[in-house]
């Protein structure tokens, strides 16, 4: 659904045109949930693998300045989703957003326990939403997971088609089988004397105040459980920049990276910067990488405008994004054989001796391609076509002018031109470089003159110039007629006098 057609059929199953965050909790808390909820339903279609509530705030109310919200394309959501199943009990989103990760999660087994941690209190309602409508279990934490300050805990009860939704007062321990993050990149943070002691990051390196993006994957990694699995979406410079080298060495080092995949750009809805998917557990002796930046393919997203008036509100723009595949994300999370620009496992040592980057390209294989190239004779018939249609006009112009109008220098290159090589180049595969003079310098005095000297073809030039000439032509009328009624207005009333006669004026 076009998007101001989505957030108006939401607004109307709300019954509110005004803020409409606060809009969904009031409804989640009412007595009229369900049928909410039942309406929602039947309003996608029954469709409830699509977080189609992501589009609503994301475009409407996401904070991308101060908070960095750009929310999870679904084809990540379902790589990540697919990267960390391993049919266990509890599944952790953090920085869950709207939920779209989550609803792969539970795309895949709508059984288990979904805890989703949540700062900006506005999407919270949304995230309720999705939740409550596909029947889960589990709980959404509104608390900053860096400083662990704490706001607000709901609990979500399954019950017989929708979710039963309370406030609670005590924050949840969280400890997940499967955890998935896409959390807010390069933010800056501060690391005060108490976190030191955290056991998030006690006898680790800090990540640099300049960035957040590994405390977040510290944060997630303290709360996976033995034989746990990881998911993170980060941007590319993880994988090498110095600041995070550190951070990189140490879970090299202790056997936490899984798989490294590096994504194209133009996947997110808002930004295209280009990321990758980092996958977490325990125990690697290698690291399985892929590049998938040549195997996606292209959807279209259509969008009226939303501001400026008629002009653009009634205009639907059109927007192309790339998305995964589903048999690439299977290709990513199964075995990682050795495939030429797509996918190579590479031991830890290996890593190590390349400074523990964790660039894919480093190590996956290029492939050679042969060069190949048209036909010579259609190179050279384009290039006599080009020839030709510049010399179809030929202007010959008196010297003088011709450096009064700026024509000179044009005929001085044109002169200066020799084409010998090129025709004799032309003649190693039987061809002939067709070339003639299209300005041409004359001592006459004031002449110009500009022909077409081709009789089979006519300059395209000639479609930029008709119309001007016309429009001139038309403008120059238009003077006349102007200054014709002038002189009737000026002779009619010596006309009317008789002091002015005109009987000598043949008729």
């Amino acid at each position: 659904m076009e998007l101001s057609a989505l957030k108006k059929a939401f607004q109307n199953l709300m019954g509110s045109e005004s803020d409409l965050p606060e809009a969904v909790l009031r409804a989640l808390m009412s007595s009229a949930k369900d049928n909410v909820l039942s309406a929602y339903v039947d309003m996608v279609r029954g469709d409830l693998q699509t977080d189609e509530l992501q589009k609503i705030f994301q475009y409407y109310y996401a904070d991308r300045k101060e908070k960095m919200q750009d929310y999870t394309p679904k084809s990540i959501a379902k790589l990540c989703a697919a990267a960390t199943e391993n049919k266990r009990g509890v599944v952790y989103d953090l920085c869950a957003g709207s939920g779209a990760m989550t609803i792969q999660k539970w795309a895949q087994n709508p059984n288990k326990t979904f805890i989703c941690e949540e700062l900006d209190e506005r999407v919270i309602p949304l995230l309720l939403f999705n939740m409550a409508v596909r029947n889960m279990g589990g709980y959404v934490l509104n608390r900053n997971a860096l400083t662990l300050e704490f706001f607000k805990v709901y609990k979500l009860s399954p019950g017989s088609r929708f979710s039963e939704i309370e406030e609670i007062e005590q924050a949840h321990d969280i400890l997940a089988d499967e955890i998935i993050s896409n959390p807010p990149y390069n933010m800056k943070w501060d690391a005060p004397a108490p976190m030191l002691a955290d056991r998030r990051f006690q006898g680790k390196p800090i990540p640099p105040a300049s960035n957040a993006n590994f405390a977040f994957v510290l944060t997630a990694l303290d709360r996976m459980k033995p034989g746990g699995r990881c998911a993170f979406v980060l941007p590319n410079g993880v994988l090498s920049s110095d600041p995070e080298q550190g951070i990189r060495e140490y879970l090299l080092d202790a056997g936490m990276i899984e798989r490294v995949a590096i994504l194209p750009d133009k996947m997110f809805e808002a930004t295209s910067i280009p990321t990758c998917v980092i996958v977490f557990s325990c125990g690697n002796k290698s690291v399985k990488f892929y590049d998938c930046r040549r195997r996606v393919v292209q959807e279209q997203r259509d969008q009226n405008g939303q501001f400026g008036g008629a002009s653009h509100e009634n205009r639907t723009y059109h927007k192309t994004i790339n998305v995964l595949p589903d048999d690439v994300i299977t290709a990513v999370c199964g075995e990682c054989n050795s495939i030429a620009e797509f996918s190579q496992e590479v031991s830890v040592e290996e890593i190590k001796k390349s400074d523990y980057s964790l660039v894919p390209s480093r190590y996956i294989a290029f492939q050679e391609r042969e060069t190949r190239h048209r036909p010579y004779a259609d190179i050279m018939a384009d290039i006599n076509r080009i020839s030709r249609e510049r010399s179809v006009i030929k202007i010959t112009c008196n010297e003088t002018l011709a450096k009064a109008i700026g024509l000179y220098e044009v005929a001085e290159l044109e002169k200066q031109a020799d084409n010998t090589w090129l025709d004799k180049t032309f003649q190693l595969w039987g061809g002939h470089y067709e070339s003639r003079r299209y300005i041409t310098l004359t001592k006459n005095k004031n002449e110009f003159r500009v022909e077409n000297q081709d009789k089979e073809i006519l300059s395209s030039l000639v479609s930029f110039f008709l119309p001007m000439w016309k429009q001139h032509v038309f403008y120059l009328n238009h003077e006349e007629n102007r200054l014709l009624a002038e002189l009737r207005d000026a002779m009619l009333p010596e006309l009317m006098s008789g002091e002015l006669d005109i009987s000598s004026i043949d008729k």
